[in-house]
């Protein structure tokens, strides 16, 4: 559901010539109440967070404000583009590079010739009590 007057020309592009401006009046009631600044300071894991600065449906400062909020487990990432824009070339190759960097970053465990999959490797005593720890 976009409220802009040139939501469907700028949609049609990548969602298609059967796209429909539309949804049930239940998600727009749900959309209303998403407030994702509200449980940021809770979080105990890494976020990106990835702003257009030129965004007409979501505001960039409430992205911001998510970012700061979360503290230290946030990443904030802005873009000179609009909502959409970032579908667009060459947005879109660096966005996506921007997730992609995220992602290896904290989901790449380091490497240790003594740990397989959580266990000890045979022959080698564990770091520190009965399961030895895979991050620092």
């Amino acid at each position: 559901m976009m409220s802009l007057p040139d939501a469907l020309e700028i949609c049609t592009p990548f969602a298609g010539p059967t796209f429909r401006n539309e949804v049930p009046a239940r998600a727009a009631l749900k959309a209303g109440l998403n407030r994702p600044t509200t449980f940021a300071g809770r979080l105990a894991c890494p976020i990106l967070v990835q702003v257009g600065t030129n965004d007409r449906v979501a505001p960039a400062g409430a992205a911001r404000r998510t970012a700061r909020k979360a503290g230290p487990w946030a990443q904030l990432r802005e873009y000179p583009v609009d909502h959409l824009g970032v579908y667009a070339w060459p947005w879109q190759q660096r966005v996506l590079a921007d997730q992609a960097n995220f992602l290896l970053s904290v989901l790449t465990c380091p490497r240790s010739p003594r740990h397989h999959r959580g266990r000890t490797a045979p022959g080698s005593a564990p770091e520190a009590g009965p399961t030895a720890p895979l991050h620092p």
